[in-house]
């Protein structure tokens, strides 16, 4: 069952991506890339095109979000409760939902259909933060993911071998 608290940041999550995805302009100060690399059903991706992290709150329940767009358009984002503590792994295992990451995909076909986490055992989201600082995060990320559907037949994606390395903008 999920809580009030981690709807509302689902909710969020879903529309700061929408909308911060879609109206992000490139920060010209920023030295390095931000990149974002994962392999959804096996195929390789990138989703370079506007990657970045930016942290919020809702409810005041905090949060950090990394979210891009691949070059067909696919979005994904990846969202953890609170600021980042490096060398921590956040996962849908967790017994404190303050402890499950969000990971989120939106495709690119007609559809335009929307997967989140899944709550298959086998595959549970992970998402491990490796290096984390006021203006940059590292971390990579992995699970089953489900389609939201609200006629109940569901199809998933895979997301594995999945990288972040992006600046949080302010």
């Amino acid at each position: 069952m999920i809580t009030k608290p981690f709807k509302a940041i689902l909710l969020f999550v879903v529309a700061f991506a929408t909308i911060s995805v879609s109206s992000c302009k490139k920060d010209s100060d920023n030295k390095s890339a931000s990149t974002i690399s994962a392999k959804v059903d096996g195929t390789a991706t990138t989703f370079n095109t506007n990657a970045f992290a930016a942290t919020g709150s809702v409810n005041g329940l905090s949060f950090t979000a990394v979210q891009g767009t691949a070059a067909n358009g696919s979005q994904i984002s990846v969202t953890i409760n609170g600021s980042p503590v490096v060398g921590k792994t956040y996962s849908n295992t967790a017994t404190s939902d303050d402890d499950k990451p969000v990971i989120m995909f939106s495709s690119s076909n007609a559809d335009d259909d929307t997967f989140f986490n899944d709550d298959d055992a086998a595959n549970q989201a992970t998402v491990t933060i490796t290096s984390a600082s006021a203006t940059r995060i590292k971390g990579t990320f992995s699970g089953g993911l489900s389609e939201f559907s609200l006629d109940g037949a569901a199809s998933k994606k895979v997301i594995t071998e999945g990288t972040f390395d992006v600046a949080i903008v302010q």
